[in-house]
């Protein structure tokens, strides 16, 4: 119990760091800017061997500005996720997140929403260059994985869910 009270200055400094590295990343991403990287701290990698599996925790938080045509914001607070939690996740759970983000496609659906209250299946297509068959086959698989929703009749809009899917998808996709 004493070296958790000892560490938890550490932790929290580090936690400190991450979410205002994802800020900035964020402020990056939303200005077309560029990010550099940082050299990595060997520290932090040591200090989450010591943690227990419900301790060790990603967090981070995705945010979204208004868009031009005054769609509204997307903003989460700080979300933290436990080593236990991603345990609880099926490998198939997993597997169909990832496969509904598997191709250029779908991404491209995704994009055309993000920022849109909804868009018709036409537009959708248009942007994405897809035949109307293809279109509608990226759409199911996006559904069915809770990214995107129907809002009407051939209309169509991204979940938060797929917004902050995507939002963390391009984030981790600017360090190669």
């Amino acid at each position: 119990m004493e070296n958790k009270l000892k560490d938890a200055p550490k932790t929290k400094d580090a936690l400190k760091q991450l979410q205002a590295d994802m800020r900035q990343l964020q402020a990056l991403l939303a200005e077309g800017g560029r990010v550099e990287r940082r050299p990595e701290a060997p520290a932090a990698e040591e200090d989450m061997g010591a943690k227990t599996r419900s301790e060790a925790a990603v967090q981070y938080s995705v945010s979204l500005p208004p868009t031009e045509n005054g769609a509204a914001s997307y903003k989460t607070g700080p979300v933290s996720v436990s080593l236990m939690q991603t345990e609880k996740v099926t490998d198939e759970a997993a597997a169909q997140l990832g496969y509904a983000l598997s191709s250029p496609q779908k991404v491209s659906l995704l994009r055309a929403l993000l920022g849109h209250e909804s868009e018709s299946a036409s537009a959708l297509g248009a942007a994405a260059d897809l035949s109307t068959g293809s279109l509608y086959h990226h759409l199911r698989d996006l559904m069915h994985a809770g990214l995107i929703g129907q809002s009407g009749r051939n209309r169509y809009h991204v979940t938060p869910r797929g917004q902050k899917t995507l939002l963390l998808l391009l984030a981790l996709a600017v360090e190669k």
